[in-house]
């Protein structure tokens, strides 16, 4: 059994009562541990529900309550959320629920960003919350006794909430809106990093930016299809095109596959991490299911996950529809792999729909695919302007 279980796990109860949580309350929890890195937790028992948060590997949970696919777990009083059973291990029962002490926190500043590293003896679930220009970031089952835990060059636009609860609450203001955030795994606890709004130059907005484009599907993932065209070989087309515009304009440019290749979601969203990338364009061509409904929704649209992603999608989104003509299709909330990150800031952008004949022809057009590719870069310049053009 892992070392970090072992304190968790006092008075247990052999891990085959795990079945008596079918008819008990918050007598008795089964202590879970997480599989592999992004599970998520789901507001319902349901593969299709909406989405609370995503845990890394060994992450501990503890439910009260089980159905024939579905965990139900206790974040705190009142809040439940549900985990898959594939997804996790039980280790065993325990009377009541364990918390961790939080040993200590200390803070960094470097050029571009602030690191806080939060040290607890394991992992549990997480949630961030965005709230205008502000950010919570709340660690469940963990306590925080500042009388006791060390505190080290804390910033002041950080500040502690709910102290002494059987949560943890640290809080982050801002001036300007948020420029990317994550948690991540260490080795113990957790680094969570919040970057800097960037100084922007409103006559060269993109000098320094990085940006990871991803031209989506590729190798057997053909995506969408229709006229004899292929929606993976038409997102590398403007991906390319997208890179030298931007290229010319002073950012730093990465694609996630350069050819006709496969590439796994999550391996395209490690990759733009790795870049250590502002932003991250996720470039498709739109379809539906039933093509006869091509005539009524259709034209240019955009998607995000996050609020902070919401005005970038909206400049995108505005100028793609100015310049090349088409119907707005939207700037849409959806929970997809490449919109979900919160660093970099992330949107999926939808050129057209290439089930409708006139769009089909105008996004596998070479001269319009730099059309879409230009009105692509304005809108990101315009993004960084409204957002943070006073900065320089």
């Amino acid at each position: 059994m892992k070392k970090t279980l072992v304190l968790l796990l006092l008075s247990v109860i052999p891990a085959l009562a795990v079945e008596e949580l079918k008819d008990v309350g918050i007598s008795k929890y089964a202590v879970l541990e997480v599989l592999k890195d992004n599970t998520p937790l789901r507001e319902k028992a349901d593969e299709y529900a909406t989405r609370v948060t995503h845990l890394f590997k060994d992450a501990v949970l503890f439910a009260d309550k089980q159905n024939d696919n579905y965990y139900r777990v206790e974040l705190k009083d009142g809040k439940y959320v549900w985990v898959n059973k594939k997804q996790v291990e039980v280790q065993g029962i325990i009377p009541e629920k364990r918390f961790d002490n939080i040993e200590k926190i200390s803070f960094k500043q470097e050029r571009d960003r602030y690191i806080a590293n939060i040290n607890t003896p394991s992992k549990s679930a997480f949630i961030f919350k965005e709230a205008g220009n502000s950010l919570n970031f709340t660690l469940f089952d963990n306590r925080f006794d500042p009388t006791e835990a060390e505190v080290k060059n804390k910033e002041d636009n950080f500040k502690f909430a709910n102290l002494i609860s059987n949560e943890f609450n640290l809080e982050y203001e801002s001036y300007t809106p948020l420029f990317g955030y994550i948690a991540q795994k260490a080795e113990k606890g957790y680094v969570v990093t919040i970057k800097k709004s960037p100084k922007i130059n409103v006559k060269k907005p993109l000098k320094h930016i990085k940006i990871v484009i991803d031209p989506g599907h590729g190798g057997d993932e053909k995506g969408a299809t229709a006229f004899n065209l292929e929606e993976k070989t038409i997102n590398l087309q403007i991906s390319k095109k997208l890179k030298n515009e931007l290229k010319k304009r002073g950012a730093k440019v990465y694609l996630t596959r350069t050819k006709d290749k496969k590439v796994g979601l999550y391996e395209r969203t490690a990759y733009a991490l790795q870049k250590d990338a502002d932003i991250l364009l996720s470039i498709h061509q739109n379809s539906l299911p039933n093509p006869k409904d091509v005539y009524k929704k259709h034209g240019v649209g955009t998607y995000f996950y996050n609020k902070q992603a919401e005005p970038l999608a909206r400049n995108i989104k505005d100028s793609l529809k100015e310049a090349t003509g088409f119907k707005d299709d939207g700037v849409n909330y959806a929970s997809f792999a490449l919109t979900r990150p919160t660093l970099p800031v992330s949107v999926l952008v939808e050129c057209g729909y290439i089930i409708d004949a006139d769009e089909a022809g105008y996004i596998s057009n070479e001269k319009k695919q730099k059309i879409i590719a230009k009105a692509i870069v304005k809108g990101v310049e315009n993004y960084l302007v409204e957002s943070f053009g006073n900065s320089y």
